[in-house]
């Protein structure tokens, strides 16, 4: 559970300081652009490894309690899950967010559609 209340907490202060960004419109400078960016990658980066941590968890909590097939179908979260996780990798937003907190470094602007 404490997962889910990490993943809401960081993911919490990606929004705020988005909405924050979007306010400040054209006024927005580059230091706070990578500010967001790196919230933002750590938001993805959190909420990716807590889904797959509970999906996991519960499927083997399923499983393990009834050794026929998963009849209720937890199977099926946890495999979607894992394929939207293996989509969008962390690895590049970590490599980001350390870069910028020890170099000073702004991660590279790109534009999702």
């Amino acid at each position: 559970m404490t997962d889910a209340h990490t993943a809401a907490a960081v993911v919490e202060s990606a929004s705020a300081a988005l909405a924050r960004g979007l306010l400040a419109g054209p006024e927005l400078g580059v230091d706070q652009r990578a500010e967001i960016a790196v919230l933002v990658a750590a938001a993805e980066a959190v909420t990716s490894r807590s889904a797959m941590h509970l999906t996991t968890r519960i499927l083997e909590l399923t499983q393990g309690a009834d050794s026929a097939a998963d009849p209720l179908g937890f199977d099926r979260f946890w495999r979607n899950t894992r394929v939207l996780t293996a989509q969008a990798s962390p690895t590049h937003g970590l490599r980001d967010i350390g870069d910028h907190y020890l170099n000073g470094t702004h991660p590279a602007l790109t534009l999702h559609a």
